[in-house]
């Protein structure tokens, strides 16, 4: 019985370093939308306006709302891939190639800083050390290169930092796209909104659902099926374990004198060894394999772990009752 209960903790490692797979594989598709999208989220705001304000006048408006942190403004213009960028606090960065992303002290700098994609930087001027942009007449110092070894449109993007100081972009904020995004999400979009003079406001990507947005769905419906067929796989070992369970309980006929006993002591078991089965092949596919979301993750693995306990605990009890 030991034997087959422990084939049953190996089966459940094996499943759970599956699940883990398959959220491996969503992480790359996610990231690689990430980098496609220059690093904003899926909860970033567009904000389109027809303010005739100037980047600076908005940046400073900006700086002046201390209880705006942890944010970045990207703004866009239709089919260009230069993006002028403010921000302030901890927002997300991209992967760097060399170099650094811009920090506070470049928004409040009246020197314009740049961040390429990797295939901008095989074109730089670069006279000694220091890399250079030429971008309408001017020198542009490069703090930065970005990119990872899969290729996306980011390899394409140049960055230019805008400050309360300066912008090398003359037009008006009715030109742009405003982009918002927040870590881990934006707060006081309605400051936002005020601000920018907001005409629309829409998500960047739309949400369609109370939680996710159809895009996402219809992108992504291949690891709603992965986790079905993974939570399939952990009932069925749960049902491989009951009948484990049942064949103890027809050999030793002295666990009948008290089936409340024999029901703890086996839940305890199985609640100790499931356990141990996910948590096992969920550590060794978390360290092998490529994932972002460990605390997704992690809150995945605990839910299917709850679900099968109280799978296992509703069908033990029913078994006791039929038997007795």
């Amino acid at each position: 019985m030991l034997k087959r209960k422990s084939l049953l903790v190996l089966l459940l490692a094996l499943i759970a370093f599956l699940g883990v797979f398959f959220f491996s594989q969503m992480n790359r598709v996610v990231y690689q939308d990430l980098l496609d999208h220059a690093g904003l989220s899926t909860n970033a705001e567009v904000i389109s306006t027809k303010s005739q304000e100037s980047i600076v006048t908005a940046n400073q408006k900006l700086a002046a709302k201390k209880q705006l942190t942890d944010y970045q403004v990207q703004y866009h213009k239709p089919h260009s891939r230069t993006i002028f960028i403010y921000g302030a606090g901890s927002f997300k960065t991209l992967p760097l190639i060399s170099g650094r992303f811009f920090s506070d002290s470049d928004f409040i700098s009246p020197v314009p800083m740049v961040v390429v994609g990797r295939n901008v930087a095989k074109k730089l001027y670069t006279p000694t050390d220091q890399s250079y942009l030429k971008y309408k007449g001017h020198y542009l110092s490069v703090i930065g290169v970005v990119g990872t070894k899969k290729e996306s449109r980011l390899d394409n993007m140049i960055f230019i930092s805008t400050s309360t100081q300066q912008s090398l972009s003359n037009q008006s904020l009715a030109h742009y796209d405003i982009h918002l995004d927040g870590k881990p999400k934006l707060q006081h979009l309605g400051t936002f909104q005020r601000l920018f003079q907001a005409q629309t406001t829409k998500k960047m990507r739309p949400q369609s659902t109370p939680f996710v947005g159809l895009a996402w769905l219809k992108e992504y419906w291949w690891f709603g099926a992965a986790l079905m067929l993974i939570g399939g796989l952990f009932l069925a070992v749960t049902e491989m374990w009951l009948l484990l369970a049942r064949r103890m309980l027809k050999a030793a006929t002295f666990y009948t004198d008290d089936t409340n006993d024999f029901y703890w002591r086996e839940f305890r078991h199985f609640a100790l060894w499931t356990f141990f089965g996910i948590a096992v092949g969920g550590l060794l596919g978390a360290w092998r394999l490529y994932v972002l979301q460990y605390d997704v993750l992690t809150a995945i693995l605990l839910i299917i772990y709850g679900l099968c306990l109280l799978y296992y605990s509703l069908r033990l009890r029913h078994t006791l009752r039929l038997m007795h």
